[in-house]
């Protein structure tokens, strides 16, 4: 495709608000495991329940009504703002949403039931002293092969290897799901479950490529200007009948804590 024909579709798609892709147009193959259903296994109706890195609190406002109370954490005002939009009259009194980093989770200990993360960052020492004994964490992580033809093209490496360049350069622990299946046994929770998917995933539009091109972490801020080319090449080399191909690379870890 050609800049201008990219540049028109790129004008059109918007932004995200929010972690909301509900406009896009995607396509996989099955999956083990959906990451609401697998939550909803550990919910109770008087559970109070943490999901760090809320977003718009998107994932977190559906599984609410399952649960006593919840609190939304996440480090961007804006995306506390975008949740506490988006919360419904029904839930105002269920749910609270609050600006405040993943590595400094000022809240009082032993009174959370479960912890939840859904694609953000765990810190193993910020979270443990929160739960109650026999608490929950619940996490899905990003794997490092995660759109991987989209990486190749645009010379990136691998998710994976950007990722651990980031946590490397920002003094951080690596976060993939190996290293806190680790460092969660070694502060005294036990394993319950863990799990990985790598399966085919497809753009059915390029408006949906962009879309997403747009919204999520890339070691590049996405600029048409910049990367039409090898967003170009990216549509020839991958397109298919079910879409632009590439593929959706997860990871799930569960872990209890004691009596």
């Amino acid at each position: 495709m050609t800049y201008d024909e990219l540049k028109r579709i790129y004008d059109s798609v918007g932004d995200v608000r929010g972690w909301d892709f509900s406009r896009t147009r995607t396509d996989r193959d099955p999956v083990p495991w959906d990451y609401s259903e697998i939550v909803r296994r550990y919910l109770r109706p008087s559970s109070r329940v943490l999901d760090v890195a809320t977003g718009g609190g998107e994932v977190f406002l559906a599984l609410a009504p399952h649960v006593g109370f919840g609190i939304g954490t996440d480090s961007s005002a804006t995306m506390i703002q975008t949740a506490q939009e988006n919360t419904p009259p029904s839930l105002a009194d269920k749910v609270s949403f609050v600006e405040m980093r993943a590595q400094e989770l000022t809240l009082p200990p032993a009174s959370f039931d479960a912890v939840l993360d859904r694609h953000g960052p765990v810190f193993v020492d910020q979270i443990v002293p929160l739960l109650r004994p026999q608490g929950y964490v619940i996490t899905q992580q990003v794997a490092g092969r995660n759109l991987q033809s989209v990486y190749s093209v645009f010379g990136w490496g691998s998710n994976g290897a950007y990722w651990q360049r980031y946590w490397q350069e920002n003094g951080l622990l690596a976060q993939d799901v190996a290293s806190l299946r680790e460092r969660f046994i070694l502060a005294g929770c036990s394993l319950i479950a863990h799990g990985e998917y790598d399966v085919p995933f497809y753009f059915r539009d390029v408006a949906s490529l962009l879309f997403y091109l747009k919204a999520i972490p890339l070691p590049e801020d996405f600029d048409i200007e910049r990367h039409w080319e090898p967003v170009s090449r990216l549509i020839a080399e991958y397109s298919t009948p079910r879409g632009i191909g590439s593929n959706e690379h997860r990871q799930l870890l569960i872990v209890q804590k004691p009596e």
